[in-house]
């Protein structure tokens, strides 16, 4: 049985028996993991091994089981909790995150964005509308389906005027290539929205801009629109998040 130390956000959680818990784990390195805690709920540790909270824990390892034998909590996000809405959200990060790493593996760029966006909503300090669009289209980056706002996807040339964008294509048009194609699925972006969506590919802080209702609005749908379609699939947090505002 080998031994080993790591560290990671606890992104689910499932009690059984009177005291026993599993809870999965994305590792720092962007790996899930899930983890037999016995005896757990009512000890030292439980602090250290709730949902939202990342820690350093010592495990067990058997072939591809762990166990837990120690857990030191380094952040609760156990705040998010609290609020009905912020908490749905959470939950809503956390299954994106549990379905997306089911395929792609050691991937820590998508550790540290639910890290951020997590602290973003618990904070409070950014619309929750804004972090859930940014998280959307970065994590979908992240895992290999960035859309190309870099040039036309017509006439492969810098838009330098209005700006058109296909959820299905997840390329732009200008104007011109626009109507000589009549592309019905290309929506005229706000400056607004554009400028957003390039900041959320390009930049590490990524929730680190501002807009105004109309854009913000345009973005939301865009980002959830363009992350259900390119994964084919809904997600039952999000269905519950939205039945909340």
């Amino acid at each position: 049985m080998q031994h080993q130390k790591i560290k990671g956000l606890v992104i689910r959680e499932t009690n059984f028996g009177e005291a026993n818990r599993y809870i999965t784990v994305l590792t720092e390195q962007g790996m899930k993991i899930e983890v037999l805690c016995k005896n757990a709920r009512n000890s030292r540790l439980s602090a250290a091994i709730r949902i939202f909270c990342f820690s350093e824990f010592t495990l067990y390892q058997r072939n591809d089981k762990y166990t837990l034998n120690d857990a030191m909590l380094i952040h609760s996000f156990w705040g998010v909790t609290q609020n009905v809405e912020i908490y749905a959200l959470s939950c809503y990060f956390a299954e994106c995150v549990t379905v997306l790493t089911e395929s792609i593996e050691h991937e820590p760029q998508i550790t540290k964005l639910i890290l951020y966006a997590l602290r973003a909503i618990s904070e409070q300090k950014r619309e929750q509308k804004l972090v859930k669009a940014a998280f959307e289209l970065k994590i979908m980056a992240i895992c290999g389906f960035s859309p190309d706002l870099s040039r036309c996807g017509a006439c492969l040339k810098p838009v330098e005027n209005q700006v058109y964008f296909s959820v299905r294509e997840g390329v732009i048009l200008d104007k011109t290539c626009k109507e000589r194609i009549g592309g019905k699925d290309f929506v005229a972006l706000s400056s607004g929205t554009y400028q957003a969506m390039k900041h959320i590919l390009s930049s590490e802080k990524i929730f680190a801009f501002t807009l105004g209702q109309d854009s913000l609005n345009q973005l939301s749908i865009i980002c959830e629109q363009y992350m259900l379609y390119h994964l084919g699939r809904g997600f039952a947090s999000l269905d519950f998040y939205k039945t909340l505002y």
